[in-house]
C-alpha cells in the first residue's frame, strides 16, 4: 500500500479516493456498503467519493435485481489510457511548437514610466556580460534623469566588470568627468554627432534589446526584445558611427 498510495495521488487521487478505489479492486464487484466498509469510509461520503472516481473513468456501477453494484476498473485499463493520453498529446507536438515559433518572432514591447521604470530598464542591461552596447543620443539629458553619479558611481564601474563595450554617438554637451577620463580602462569609444541634430532622447542598442527614453516632463521608456528590430538598429547606428568618423572632440 506504500507503494501504491503515492502513484495513484499522482495519477490524481486524494488519499480517500485512492482507499475506495482499491477496496473496490480488492473486493471485486460488490455493493458500496462493503466497499466502502474496507476502505474505512463511511458509506454516505463512499458514494460521493464515487462519483468523483466514476467521473475520471477509475469505477463504475450496474443495476442487479438486490440494487446497485459498484466495480474498480482494472490498472491495465488506465495504464492503456494513460498510454494513449501521452501519445495523443505527442501527435500534437509539433502544432504547439509551431505556435510558440510564431510567438517567438514577434517582438516584445514594454513600457516604463517615470525615473524608476528607466533605471529598472537601464539595471536590465547590466544582467549579460560579454557584449556590446550602442548608445546615441543625449547624455545630458540622460544624466538629469538618472543622475550622473548613478553613471559614474555605479553604472560604468558594473559595465566594465561585465566586460560590456560601450560604443557612444553623444552630442558634445558632456561634463569633463565623463570625458577626462581613459576611454580604453572604460571599455568605451565616443564619437560627437552635429550639435544642430541636438535633442533629448536616448536609443541603447544592445543583444536583442533596444531602449527608446524621451526626457520630456512625462518620462516614458520604450524596450523593444527583437532580433530583428535590434539588429536594423545596430546597422543603422554602425551607419552614422561611420559617417561620423573617428575624431573626438567635445566642443
Amino acid at each position: 500500500m506504500n507503494e501504491i498510495i503515492p502513484v495513484l495521488t499522482e495519477y490524481g487521487l486524494d488519499d480517500r479516493e485512492a482507499a475506495l478505489y482499491l477496496a473496490g479492486l480488492e473486493i471485486g464487484e460488490s455493493g458500496m456498503a462493503s466497499i466502502a466498509k474496507l476502505a474505512g469510509i463511511k458509506r454516505p461520503s463512499a458514494y460521493l467519493i464515487f462519483k468523483t472516481l466514476e467521473q475520471k473513468g477509475l469505477m463504475g456501477s450496474f443495476k442487479m435485481k438486490h440494487g446497485l453494484r459498484f466495480v474498480s476498473t482494472k490498472p491495465e485499463i488506465l495504464v492503456a489510457r494513460a498510454k494513449a493520453k501521452a501519445k495523443n498529446l505527442e501527435s500534437i507536438l509539433p502544432s504547439i511548437n509551431a505556435l510558440i515559433g510564431k510567438s517567438a518572432h514577434k517582438p516584445r514591447i514594454t513600457y516604463y514610466e517615470g525615473r524608476e521604470g528607466l533605471l529598472t530598464a537601464v539595471e536590465e542591461t547590466l544582467k549579460t556580460t560579454n557584449t556590446t552596447m550602442r548608445h546615441i543620443g543625449s547624455l545630458k539629458e540622460a544624466h538629469k534623469i538618472i543622475g550622473e553619479e548613478y553613471d559614474l558611481n555605479h553604472y560604468m564601474p558594473t559595465r566594465i566588470k561585465k566586460n560590456i563595450f560601450l560604443k557612444a554617438l553623444y552630442f558634445p554637451y558632456i561634463s569633463s568627468r565623463i570625458t577626462s577620463r581613459d576611454d580604453a580602462a572604460d571599455l568605451r569609444e565616443i564619437r560627437f554627432l552635429p550639435i544642430k541634430y541636438n535633442n533629448n532622447t536616448s536609443t541603447v542598442i544592445m543583444d536583442d534589446r533596444i531602449i527608446i527614453t524621451a526626457g520630456s516632463k512625462e518620462l516614458i521608456s520604450v524596450v523593444i526584445e527583437s532580433k530583428e528590430i535590434a539588429f536594423s538598429e545596430q546597422q543603422r547606428f554602425d551607419l552614422v558611427w561611420d559617417l561620423v568618423g573617428e575624431k573626438k572632440s567635445s566642443k
